[in-house]
């Protein structure tokens, strides 16, 4: 027995302590599967990476047999090679990352991995969208990569969908006495109906019927092609600031945005969100150039950045950037915010 242990033992027991032992654990030993551009980026996605405390041995690749290395990691050998790479070096896992036109060459990978107990890691970046980012899904029992261009997750989305049908149910109820009283002025000021419904283009397309408080006259559809050379709005979209189609309490009620308040039930119902990009047309879909559309790939809204960012002072083209803009940072506090803006924005009367 040492010295050092005899006077540790024989110490009183509140002086006594026990020697710092500073343990380590081996790093993450791995191949990488592949030799071309993908190979060269996933081998520095690992070495470069602060998670992972990773060791690689080398690459593997299915026609190369030649010299050849990189950041000092060699080509140690061929698919065919594989059983006996993973038993002589002790490999925790395999990241393929192979060109495109090779991926079916893996096949074999993978049964040789599940066969030894190794992980693999698929690499996504096979695919190199600019916007939309991978994320891993199960299709009923079935492993997939789900490409989105939301960049929301799916328990983001879900919260987004709760939180709009509850907000819809209090703005309901908060703005009944308005919705009632502006029932009666549109019935005393012009004849027809209250509500004007309309075939909007909901998310990915999917129509729905919006609903508005009437603001013009009843034939106002039948009026619209008389002043198509009017139009102030570039793309599509057809805008007139004094439109003549509009009655007296239409235009008090879309100046201060009162019209658009029965799209809360839409909200409730799900068709639409309290902020998200305006539902257009079916026809104004038809004229959307390819990039356009994908201000359809969320639900739409009753406000959103168009309506914080001068409304009708911005052409077209703005307007949809400023849609897409919405989309790429979506985010709950993102929503917060613009409702917040919108609140002045109608106070002051700036609707149309």
């Amino acid at each position: 027995m040492s010295n050092w242990f005899l006077s540790w033992l024989l110490k009183p027991n509140l002086t006594r302590k026990l020697p710092r032992i500073k343990w380590r654990f081996g790093k993450r030993q791995g191949l990488i599967i592949g030799t071309g551009a993908q190979a060269i980026k996933a081998a520095d996605a690992f070495l470069d990476s602060i998670e992972f405390d990773t060791t690689l041995i080398g690459f593997v690749d299915f026609k190369s047999s030649e010299l050849w290395r990189y950041r000092d990691i060699p080509l140690i050998g061929k698919y065919s090679d594989l059983e006996k790479i993973i038993s002589a070096n002790q490999i925790d896992f395999i990241a393929v990352a192979v060109e495109p036109n090779e991926l079916l060459l893996t096949l074999p990978v993978v049964d040789t991995a599940e066969k030894m107990g190794v992980t693999v890691y698929l690499m996504t970046q096979v695919y190199r969208p600019k916007l939309v980012k991978p994320s891993a899904v199960n299709i009923a029992g079935y492993p997939a990569i789900e490409y989105s261009s939301s960049a929301a997750k799916k328990s983001s989305r879900h919260l987004k969908a709760l939180l709009d049908r509850l907000g819809a149910l209090v703005g309901i109820i908060l703005t009944a006495p308005i919705l009632i009283l502006t029932s009666i002025f549109i019935k005393l000021d012009s004849r027809g109906p209250i509500l004007f419904k309309q075939i909007r283009s909901g998310i990915n397309g999917r129509p729905f019927q919006l609903w508005k408080f009437r603001t013009m006259v009843i034939d106002a559809e039948e009026k619209k092609q008389e002043l198509k050379e009017l139009n102030e709005m570039s793309g599509p979209v057809f805008k007139i600031a004094k439109d003549p189609r509009v009655t007296g309490v239409g235009r008090f009620l879309r100046k201060y945005s009162i019209d658009e308040l029965p799209q809360l039930f839409n909200v409730f119902r799900g068709e639409m969100s309290l902020v998200g990009p305006r539902p257009p047309l079916p026809s104004e879909v038809a004229k959307f150039e390819p990039w356009q559309h994908r201000k359809l790939s969320v639900r739409p809204g009753l406000t959103c950045l168009w309506q914080t960012h001068g409304r009708n002072n911005i052409d077209f083209e703005e307007w949809m950037k400023l849609d897409l803009q919405y989309i790429d940072n979506w985010s709950l506090w993102e929503d917060a915010k613009i409702l917040v803006r919108t609140i002045p924005t109608v106070l002051k009367g700036t609707g149309i």
